[in-house]
């Protein structure tokens, strides 16, 4: 399983292969990366990896025109093939721009590609259940939460299973 992804991704690192159980991570995180960094992160990582599985956390250091993710999501889409993707939806503050745009682009692409699996996130937040301090980065219990959300994502798989 490979794990692309920025702070989001770095605060469940803890977490998330206690969850899985034995599987083996490979982690390309960075703080404040973008989607256009993490996807060249990912298409460096897949030539030497072959992951069953990808769990994507970018989009929030993102602008938030819906048309240029769109681009964005739909070419990392391209890039991993024969893998089920995971990727949790976009929450952050107002005052780092819109950002439900960005959760349709993602929702509409999971109903086109059967490989994409969005965790909700942004609804999990909205419904108060997680501690955001900054009103961006969980604390330390609500990224077990993430974690947890993203685990069963990937335990469930995707709805097309990749060849084997």
């Amino acid at each position: 399983m490979l794990i692309v992804g920025d702070s989001l991704a770095f605060g469940m690192q803890p977490f998330l292969g206690e969850m899985l159980g034995g599987r083996v991570l490979t982690w390309d995180v960075v703080r404040g990366r973008t989607t256009p960094n993490g996807m060249r992160a990912l298409r460096i990582a897949l030539l030497t990896l072959h992951p069953q599985t990808v769990v994507i956390s970018l989009g929030t250091n993102d602008g938030p025109d819906p048309r240029r993710f769109s681009n964005r999501v739909r070419r990392t889409l391209r890039s991993v093939p024969d893998a089920c993707i995971v990727w949790p939806t976009i929450w952050r503050p107002r005052r780092k721009g819109a950002y439900r745009g960005l959760n349709r682009v993602l929702r509409r692409e999971a109903r086109r590609d059967p490989r994409l699996t969005v965790v909700d996130w942004d609804r999990t937040v909205s419904k108060k259940t997680v501690v955001l301090p900054d009103g961006l980065h969980p604390s330390v219990p609500s990224y077990r939460v993430r974690s947890s959300l993203v685990a069963v994502a990937v335990v469930r798989g995707c709805v097309a299973a990749p060849p084997s």
